[in-house]
């Protein structure tokens, strides 16, 4: 039997009846199989088939808080495993040298990432000594300055956001580049019906990672991770319904070698695909002289919760958390 081609008006009519009727009527259904053979069988069929096909179903869509719940588990497994930048030994941090964050050096910045650290995360380590936010500009005087806090991940609230503003992604591929610690992927899998989601990561011990989280959490069955150079997959980058590209190379490659990699993107993305970027793709190419003419490769595609009422209490939060998100849809050649 197969469970996703159960009759959508019959399921409603059964999501109707409150929780203690519905399990007085599934009891007394259970005793009204009177062979124990066949009633220990439909068990052992609801165990085997019909439990875990309910767990993979993204519910998202109805109970936003159960994808925030195991997001949550997730980052306190992935918290366990590394240091607390969240940079791994076997990975070259490459401080930018162009653009808005080429004032940025180690002894003004500190790496914290935000989807395992939010707000009230940081502000713990605070407490207990483990993250100050503030340095001396010029040792031994009182030129105190904010220091400046880096991550390389989506926190868990922009995630949130960012799949609010796809459309949905029934049957779609997404692919995530520069895939680091998965935060896209296991918020791709909590927050949206893609089908496929992949993550395209250079560093094996990060691929590692990813993939010990996606067999510890079962969601093999809609998430793969590929380790290597995404020049080298372009067959698979051409499927990508949805891209993400977060922060994916100001901090981890020169800049001659990030022209390449946008000069690659521009010849292998799909017409029709959408284009997830942090920061905007404006504000990534103006200081590269990649050659990419910004109008004849992409169009502004608008958000699809655009012109949705937002609450005052929510307001501020929603534009924090999606300021810095552009969508883009990439046009036909």
């Amino acid at each position: 039997m197969d469970l996703t081609q159960i009759n959508f008006a019959s399921a409603t009519k059964y999501s109707l009846m409150d929780f203690e009727k519905a399990k007085l009527e599934f009891l007394e259904f259970t005793q009204s199989i009177h062979n124990d053979e066949d009633r220990n069988q439909f068990y052992e069929w609801m165990r085997d088939v019909v439990l875990p096909e309910f767990w993979k179903t993204p519910r998202i869509g109805h109970h936003p808080e159960e994808g925030d719940k195991m997001l949550e588990i997730i980052a306190g497994d992935i918290r366990s495993q590394i240091p607390l930048d969240a940079i791994l030994k076997s990975e070259t941090i490459v401080y930018p040298t162009v653009g808005e964050d080429a004032s940025l050096k180690p002894s003004n910045t500190v790496h914290v990432d935000a989807f395992l650290y939010d707000e009230d995360g940081e502000e713990a380590l605070v407490q207990e000594g483990l993250l100050c936010r503030n340095y001396c500009g010029d040792c031994g005087s009182r030129n105190i300055e904010e220091i400046n806090i880096i991550t390389h991940s989506c926190s868990k609230a922009r995630l949130r956001n960012i799949f609010n503003m796809l459309p949905s992604l029934v049957g779609k591929t997404l692919i995530d580049i520069g895939s680091r610690i998965g935060a896209v992927l296991w918020g791709a899998y909590c927050y949206s019906h893609a089908a496929k989601i992949v993550g395209v990561e250079i560093n094996a011990d990060l691929c590692s990672l990813q993939r010990a989280v996606v067999e510890k959490f079962r969601l093999a069955d809609r998430i793969t991770v590929l380790e290597g150079d995404m020049c080298g997959l372009a067959e698979t980058i051409k499927t990508g319904d949805v891209v993400i590209l977060n922060n994916v190379f100001d901090w981890f490659m020169a800049p001659d070698l990030q022209v390449k990699m946008w000069q690659f993107l521009r010849a292998t993305l799909s017409p029709g695909a959408l284009l997830v970027t942090i920061p905007s793709l404006e504000t990534s190419l103006e200081v590269l002289d990649t050659g990419i003419d910004l109008n004849t490769w992409v169009r502004p595609f608008p958000s699809a919760n655009e012109g949705q009422v937002t609450s005052n209490d929510d307001m501020d939060f929603d534009e924090v958390e999606t300021s810095e998100v552009s969508l883009y849809q990439i046009l036909e050649t």
